[in-house]
């Protein structure tokens, strides 16, 4: 079934949406959570939970690419449960300790990283839905060339290059934007 297929089940609350979304990108979406979780328990209440976040937000949203906009969910859903599952275990040492550690957060520095992150989400609203795919798998979901090129179903060589391809124009694309890389 195709993306827009399965979208348009959301704006119907139909609830087959969830189990298409399931099958086209439930091993994707476990892959996912279980690189940053390191717990297949865990991974599957991480993407059950970010099915129920689309089935949430779909509508309104309609997104372009429902692989990346899926992909980011659970990746952020996943990084919530490893952040509590990390500051719940905490051990009293390091507790201690951070309480004299100083903040190094430099407002200047956090400017800099919000406006390098707005060009290039402006940079992958403007590039093709597949290469945003690609950029989001490999740069947001940590994804390796081989799991990229299982999900997407295109070959390692051609994900290889289009990564290559992808940097450069993005560089390009910064260095015109003010960045010196």
């Amino acid at each position: 079934m195709e993306d827009k297929d399965i979208i348009q089940l959301y704006f119907e609350r139909n609830e087959k949406a969830i189990s298409e979304t399931d099958k086209k990108y439930g091993l994707l979406c476990r892959k996912i959570a279980t690189n940053i979780l390191y717990n297949e328990q865990d991974s599957d209440e991480c993407v059950n939970s970010s099915y129920f976040k689309l089935w949430n937000v779909i509508p309104p949203q309609n997104p372009t690419s429902l692989c990346a906009y899926l992909c980011a969910i659970v990746r952020n859903t996943a990084m919530t449960v490893l952040k509590k599952r990390s500051s719940s275990g905490r051990s009293e040492q390091l507790s201690e300790l951070l309480e004299i550690i100083p903040d190094t957060k430099d407002t200047e520095k956090e400017y800099d990283e919000r406006q390098t992150t707005r060009l290039i989400n402006e940079y992958l609203r403007a590039t093709s839905r597949k290469n945003r795919d690609i950029f989001v798998l490999r740069y947001y979901c940590n994804m390796s060339v081989a799991d990229i090129s299982r999900a997407l179903k295109i070959n390692e060589i051609t994900i290889r290059t289009r990564l290559s391809r992808i940097r450069q124009s993005l560089r390009k694309f910064l260095r015109e934007n003010g960045y010196d890389i």
